[in-house]
């Protein structure tokens, strides 16, 4: 539709509508983390040194790994810190005690750390628990080797349950085996080298596989609030798109009754009063389209346009040469042939200047014809205006196309196909 209030609604609301905003979360965001996951990291752009790690250590995820994290730790406590503290003389008890303290707590914190740093940095927690580690397998034998359970599962949040994730669960549970092999094989023991390498490797791959779960089920959240922002911007394009037809279609009628009803007013007042309440019907019948619109069960259809537009042509003065029938339009057709002949009529009645209409008629066709001005003498706002646009768009989504240009009889020619 081409009218100046129509283009003034379709201009509001395209100013109304949201810009897209993209989601940022910094390092993790960019590995496929969403918000609204077990693993949320906080915005970081712009933020350095202790303000950025303060944010990754409060952050939402890191929230959510604290308590899984100490409660991993009662295997330390029972199988290593207990032992340790009771088997080994003081001092060294308190010492090697003290260590284990220390590897929970930088175990702890290593996947909020991780969020702090580059991508390529991600490795500096997993290798601080990793070196951390060998003076207690130096020192006090494979048998701590279970140690590196928590590298492994460090490993795999810091990375994300990628491939170095992966990669490293299985050096560590390849190098932990060797290791127990060549401890066995020196001192006979009735634990098999490979119970602590398949505990590593188990819960190792196990945690790699929960955190791409996670980060699946991040980008399938991600997807699902952007494919909700474009239903909703889709929507709003919907009925700014049929309010815009049918004001436009409909105003034009009610101007176009109205100053007959005024020329008329003076030397036929019955005609003129007859007229008024055309009018009045006319605009009831807009809001009551306008309601329809809004709850999304407006409907055009071809033969109540052609019925409208015997009364409306005439009444512009323009001779109407309709169709008599609609038999052979599909029914798949028909409401987006009322929508074409509605934007048709209406650029006849305001802009073509034209003595005559046609209207053909096919299965997959519609052509409307005049003998007016044509396009080049049009405005650009009438040659091309909102309502042909939203046309387009309409005969793209029902698989047909959108022709204008000047017809055979020397005005505007509009064809839609279907």
């Amino acid at each position: 539709m081409t009218d100046d209030v129509c283009d003034e609604q379709g201009a509001a609301a395209a100013a109304a509508r949201p810009a897209r905003r993209e989601h940022r979360f910094g390092l993790l965001g960019r590995i496929g983390i969403g918000e609204g996951g077990f693993l949320d990291a906080p915005s970081l752009d712009g933020v350095t040194g202790w303000p950025r790690l303060r944010l990754t250590l409060g952050a939402p995820g890191a929230k959510r790994w604290y308590p899984g994290a100490l409660i991993s730790q009662l295997f330390i406590v029972g199988f290593i810190l207990v032992p340790l503290l009771t088997q080994l003389p003081a001092p060294a008890s308190w010492f090697w005690g003290l260590g284990v303290i220390v590897y929970g707590a930088l175990f702890t914190v290593s996947f909020p750390i991780a969020m702090a740093l580059p991508d390529r940095w991600r490795w500096v927690p997993p290798a601080g628990l990793l070196l951390l580690s060998l003076p207690f397998l130096l020192v006090l034998g494979p048998d701590l080797s279970g140690l590196w359970t928590y590298v492994a599962v460090s490993a795999a949040m810091c990375f994300g349950g990628d491939r170095r994730a992966v990669f490293s669960v299985f050096g560590l549970s390849a190098v932990a085996f060797v290791i127990n092999l060549i401890d066995g094989a020196l001192q006979p023991s009735n634990t098999p080298p490979w119970t602590m390498p398949l505990i590593i490797l188990s819960i190792g791959t196990l945690m790699a596989a929960f955190t791409r779960n996670l980060q699946t089920l991040s980008q399938l959240r991600r997807t699902q609030k952007e494919l909700a922002t474009v239903a909703v911007e889709e929507e709003r394009n919907r009925v700014a798109r049929d309010m815009h037809d049918i004001l436009g279609h409909s105003l034009s009628a009610i101007a176009l009754k109205a100053d007959l009803a005024a020329k008329l007013s003076e030397r036929d007042p019955a005609a003129a009063s007859a007229e008024i309440h055309e009018v009045q019907t006319l605009a009831r019948a807009t809001l009551s389209d306008m309601r329809a619109v809004v709850s999304g069960y407006r409907q055009v259809r071809i033969a109540s346009e052609l019925a409208s537009l015997r009364t409306l042509l005439p009444a512009a003065g323009i001779t109407a040469h309709l169709p008599t029938t609609t038999d052979e339009v599909p029914e798949r057709n028909r409401e987006l042939f009322g929508w074409a002949l509605r934007e048709a009529a209406t650029n006849v009645i305001r802009h073509a200047g034209a003595e005559n209409c046609w209207v053909t008629l096919a299965p997959g066709r519609i052509t409307v014809e005049d003998d007016g001005i044509g396009p080049a003498a049009r405005s650009p706002e009438a040659a091309g205006g909102t309502g042909l646009h939203g046309l387009a768009e309409r005969a793209s989504d029902a698989g047909g196309a959108l022709t204008i240009g000047r017809s055979r009889r020397g005005g505007f020619l509009l064809e839609v196909t279907a």
